[in-house]
């Protein structure tokens, strides 16, 4: 390697470098270093604030206990849908997991509003009950903390059903073989043999659904503020309504530490996955299970499951955005197009839909880019100290959306550099958001890249940047494609970070969805978000014809 090569790939990583200390360090610090601060000196008065008062340390408790629950519920009803698509005869299998991925797919506050309007007391689904049963009240209250648990369960079980899947379908099945030969019955062989093989993968998709109910704002905040109920986000939420900075940063604090302690036990957790034989060099298959006479009773069971939480809530949604008024009589006359249309005049509408077009585009565009300069060090290039900035950049992925959000407030709503109030700051706390999904992206796609192309162009005297321009991106350019959609995807309808930035005029599509949500603007609120329902599906059909149907649902 030349001085001139080695001079130019030290000073892009110390460019990159700089854009992670910016981004992602500085800000993260802020939030830690501000909590123990007191008008500018040390102080736990912060921290005694959170355990003096029990709506505070009631929220944390709240958070930890709906966060469990969510976990078990998800683990047992991920690993039997897993176990009955992958190892069993069921019909329609293929079908039956891509509308199980379709929750997932959808913003988790869009699932909130759609719950509302079956469940809530004037929904589809309540009324319906009240018609049939003569009840004036339903036995549920989707305004409670089971009402969180059952749509936090609803939206991220999927997390446990691919991890599980994907165990399944790789596991070695020569044990179970050998024990059904020795006469096992299939109950025995699964559990003394199966169960035990994937238990590592159930408890990694338990802990990924966790972490996700831990730091999710949009379910608790719709379903929650209106039953008194509070999390950590939504308590921190109304700490910057106050506001409180020293009370947001002690409970965002509170937040990463479980955060990190869950990240902790999934770590260990795949570091002892060696002592499980799960993966196997040889190229026997897993045996399906025979159904038989159960074959289709159960069939009929998942498909009714699959269809209430997939497409009943959808299809929720959309009536409600083309009924004329909320609890319209479900007649032709009843339907109308004048809430799509109210939505493309309004100018807070119009401006949301613009504002997160740019945001997502320009996070998805600046990610994307740092990102495979990022893994071009890494995996690639093998810079010293390639790999710490791998590392920095994946670091949001373990933060919580809320407190990154509180980190921006922190670090650049003050001069010499003051983004507060606009899209600005939005836009940097994207980039903090995303930059993990690109820079893993991103890393996949590079390592599928031969080492050899790019040795040959540099022994032929070829630079780094004609190299990258005429050899790696190339290559990489449809995996770059796919990550940059599957970046602008969540961030066109991304709420958390932006509800606690915006301000006016710089308004983001969730921030509206949610706003009209609750000040009772059910149909307009409906008709936005099946607007960004139908981006996202278009985005995901894009991320599959590129990927191959590696990619999205």
């Amino acid at each position: 390697m030349t001085t001139s090569n080695f001079d130019r790939r030290y000073l892009l990583m110390m460019a990159v470098g700089l854009f992670i200390l910016l981004v992602v360090i500085y800000p993260l610090w802020q939030v830690f270093f501000r909590s123990f601060l007191d008008a500018g000196a040390f102080s736990l008065k912060s921290y005694r604030k959170v355990f003096a008062y029990p709506a505070y340390y009631r929220a944390l408790l709240n958070s930890v206990w709906v966060s469990c629950v969510t976990a078990a519920l998800c683990m047992v009803s991920g690993t039997l849908l897993a176990f009955l698509v992958v190892r069993t005869d069921l019909p329609g299998k293929k079908s039956l997991r891509t509308l199980l991925v379709l929750p997932y797919a959808l913003p988790s506050f869009f699932a909130a509003i759609a719950w509302i309007q079956l469940l809530g007391p004037q929904g589809y689904l309540a009324r319906l009950f009240f018609q049939l049963s003569g009840w004036e009240t339903a036995p549920w209250n989707i305004y409670s903390a089971g009402g969180i648990v059952f749509v936090l369960t609803v939206h991220y079980f999927i997390l446990v059903f691919i991890t599980v899947a994907g165990a399944l379908e790789r596991m070695d099945a020569s044990l179970e073989e050998a024990a059904r030969a020795s006469g096992a019955n299939t109950y025995r062989i699964m559990r003394e043999i199966t169960l035990p093989l994937v238990l590592p993968a159930i408890l990694a998709g338990g802990l990924l659904a966790f972490i996700g109910a831990l730091a999710n704002f949009g379910i608790p905040a719709l379903l929650g503020m209106r039953a008194r109920f509070f999390v950590l986000t939504t308590s921190i939420y109304y700490a910057l309504a106050i506001p409180d900075f020293g009370l947001a940063t002690a409970l965002s604090s509170m937040l990463v530490v479980v955060a990190l302690v869950s990240m902790t036990f999934q770590f260990a957790l795949q570091k002892g996955e060696g002592r499980y034989t799960v993966i196997s060099g040889k190229s026997v298959r897993p045996s399906e299970l025979r159904l038989r006479s159960m074959r289709y009773p159960l069939f009929s069971c998942t498909a009714v499951f699959v269809f209430c939480i997939s497409i009943v809530p959808i299809f929720s949604m959309v009536l409600t955005a083309l009924l004329k008024y909320w609890g319209a009589p479900l007649a032709q006359a009843s339907l109308t197009l004048e809430h799509f249309a109210y939505i493309l005049k309004l100018d807070t509408g119009r401006r949301a839909i613009v504002n997160s077009l740019f945001l997502a585009a320009v996070a998805a565009t600046l990610t994307t880019f740092v990102g495979i300069l990022i893994s071009y060090m890494h995996v690639k290039a093998r810079l010293k100290g390639s790999r710490i900035l791998d590392f920095l950049a994946t670091i949001p992925y373990a933060v919580p959306h809320t407190v990154i959000a509180i980190a921006m407030i922190l670090a650049w709503a003050k001069p010499p550099v003051s983004l507060y109030g606009t899209l600005w700051i939005i836009l940097v706390a994207y980039l903090a958001v995303y930059l993990p999904f690109a820079v893993r992206t991103t890393n996949s796609t590079l390592q599928q890249i031969h080492n050899s192309l790019e040795e040959a162009a540099r022994v032929s005297g070829a630079k780094i940047f004609p190299r990258l321009r005429d050899i790696i991106l190339p290559l990489a350019w449809p995996g770059m494609i796919a990550g940059w959609i599957l970046v602008f995807m969540p961030a066109l309808r991304e709420l958390t970070v932006s509800i606690l930035l915006y301000a006016y005029h710089t308004e983001t599509i969730g921030v509206v969805v949610f706003n009209l949500q609750d000040a009772g603007y059910r149909e307009v609120a409906a008709a936005l978000a099946s607007i960004v329902m139908g981006l996202l599906i278009v985005g995901n059909t894009v991320i599959r014809r590129l990927t191959g149907g590696a990619a999205g649902f």
